[in-house]
């Protein structure tokens, strides 16, 4: 919050506050960056996202929604035209015209964004994807304040919106690779809100966790099944900690790392000889890896069998899937179980 907004707040008004666009998000990029309005997130009992079969009806949403986000967009700009160094406008019409696949105007948004606030977190990693610097991996503040900002509705929106899968799917890799023993002591990279918990409690005799929200983490601790929770950053902790687990869990978590040499390495140093790392990624379909309107980096099979043997890894098992819902369609992943040779 820039000077004038924080004036403007103290004397009782506001800048004008970006809206909600659409009732329920249709994307990982539209609920995290809220795009769909923090808001709207659905009832606990409400009926789990059900693909629409017929694709006429299907268009006929999905023009109704982009025409809303449109709308949407032009009146925020307006606002913006009144207040132009507001750094909460500037961040809402950039996430909008991502939104909109106006890609182009979104990085001279986020462009402007940095020259009012050069250390901003999302814009300087926003913009650096959309200039096609992708960077190794995003920043870190950046990440915690986008879960941070979105832990009280996290679960629900998508369980129940987006038909999130990645823990299921990373547990049922980890019993696979285990063989129906049990993990002396396992650590939930990025544990989030802990969704991973209930599906790996039963697989593993110690339980860790860390991430880097806060309010994720106390998400986490009030599920009562880790045995430890740290607010950290993924290879800073785990590189002095020298072969102390043999269960590495990273449910979409890898999704935040372009370059995996470095979180592959520290990995290798923590697990115990024959130890498994077990993760998804999302799945690029050329080489190496990309940042995408949402922040997040999609990884190519060739690229993270590459980087796995440099580490020292001997794949175990790697498998495609569907991770969760984008826009109606699946996201095509890959969830792959890696041990340490």
């Amino acid at each position: 919050m820039n000077r004038r907004e924080r004036r403007r707040q103290q004397s009782g008004g506001q800048a004008a506050a970006p809206a909600s666009a659409a009732a329920a998000p249709a994307s990982v990029s539209a609920m995290l960056m809220g795009l769909a309005g923090q808001a709207a997130a659905p009832a606990a009992a409400a009926a789990p996202l059900v693909i629409q079969a017929d694709p006429i009806q299907a268009l006929l949403a999905r023009g109704k929604q982009q025409r809303e986000l449109a709308d949407e967009l032009a009146r925020q700009q307006r606002a913006l035209a009144l207040q132009p160094d507001s750094e909460l406008l500037l961040r809402s019409v950039a996430r909008l015209q991502l939104r909109l696949e106006r890609r182009a105007d979104a990085l001279i948004t986020y462009r402007q964004l940095l020259r009012l606030a050069p250390d901003h977190p999302e814009a300087g990693h926003m913009a650096a994807i959309l200039a096609g610097t992708t960077p190794e991996q995003a920043d870190a503040a950046y990440v915690a304040r986008l879960f941070d900002a979105f832990a009280d509705n996290f679960d629900r929106t998508l369980t129940h919106w987006l038909d999130y899968r990645a823990p299921q799917l990373v547990a049922a890799a980890a019993a696979q690779a285990l063989g129906g023993g049990k993990a002396q002591a396992a650590l939930d990279l990025g544990c989030g809100t802990g969704l991973l918990g209930p599906e790996i409690r039963p697989h593993v005799l110690r339980l860790d966790g860390i991430d880097l929200a806060p309010r994720m983490v106390e998400k986490a601790a009030a599920r009562k099944l880790y045995d430890h929770l740290e607010v950290a950053e993924i290879v800073a902790y785990l590189r002095p900690r020298t072969g102390r687990y043999d269960l590495l869990l990273a449910a979409d978590v890898l999704a935040y790392f372009g370059k995996l040499d470095e979180v592959f390495a520290a990995a290798h140093a923590a697990l115990l000889a024959g130890g498994l790392l077990v993760a998804t990624v999302e799945q690029h379909a050329g080489t190496g890896f990309i940042g995408g309107k949402s922040g997040r980096f999609a990884h190519s099979e060739s690229y993270l069998r590459q980087q796995a043997e440099a580490a020292g890894f001997a794949v175990s098992s790697l498998q495609q899937a569907a991770l969760r819902q984008e826009d109606g369609k699946p996201v095509p992943g890959l969830v792959f179980a890696l041990r340490r040779s």
